[in-house]
C-alpha cells in the first residue's frame, strides 16, 4: 500500500490509540502480541516510492515508533513481552521504510 493512502495513514494512527492500537496499549504498560502482529504487517506492506517526498502525516506518525517502543521495554517485558518482537523489529521495519543514514 502507498505510503500517504488514507487507509495506512489511519491505521498508522490507530496504532497510537490507547485502546484499540499496539503503540498506545505498550504506553500503558500493556504487550498484545496480536496488535503487534498487526502493526508489523502493516509497516511491511508500505510502499514508498523512490526519491518521493514524504507525507508529513506518515512522518509524524512513524518516526517515533521505534524509539518509543525501546523506551517502552521495561513496561511490557515485566508484563512478558519479548524485547526482540517488541523493539527490534519496529526498528527493523521503519528503518526498512525510511533507510539508514
Amino acid at each position: 500500500m502507498k505510503y500517504d493512502s488514507p487507509t495506512v495513514l489511519e491505521a498508522l494512527d490507530t496504532a497510537w490509540d490507547p485502546e484499540r492500537g499496539y503503540l498506545g496499549n505498550l504506553r500503558d504498560g500493556r504487550f498484545v502480541p496480536e496488535l503487534g502482529d498487526a502493526y508489523l504487517e502493516l509497516l511491511q506492506t508500505i510502499e514508498i516510492p523512490e526519491r518521493e517526498r514524504l507525507h508529513p502525516d506518515f512522518v509524524r506518525l512513524l518516526w517515533f515508533a521505534p524509539q518509543f517502543s525501546e523506551w517502552q521495554i521495561k513496561h511490557a517485558v515485566d508484563r512478558g513481552a519479548d524485547r526482540v518482537e517488541v523493539s527490534n523489529l519496529i526498528w527493523n521495519a521503519v528503518t526498512e521504510l525510511l533507510g539508514a543514514p
